[in-house]
């Protein structure tokens, strides 16, 4: 009982918080296909968009053997903001 109370509540937490991270996955799955022509592995997803937006604009990250600029600097763009 216990286990699937635990389940549920990390399935729930999971399926939250994907939305925060959608936008920002396809930029850096397109980022890394566009300047090396792979695809990041599903397991490498998250920690790929952690590194490629916590770093300083313009800095090289690496992520898993492709080198890309980082992608802080679209981070928090308005659409129509002045």
């Amino acid at each position: 009982m216990k286990s699937t109370i635990r389940s549920i509540a990390v399935l729930t937490a999971l399926l939250l918080s994907t939305p925060v991270f959608a936008g920002k996955v396809d930029e850096v799955k397109n980022a890394v296909k566009e300047k090396c022509k792979i695809d990041l592995p599903a397991a490498q997803i998250l920690e790929s968009v952690i590194k490629a937006y916590d770093c300083n604009d313009g800095v090289d990250v690496k992520l898993e053997g492709c080198t890309i600029k980082c992608l802080k600097g679209n981070a928090g763009n308005v659409v129509g903001g002045k």
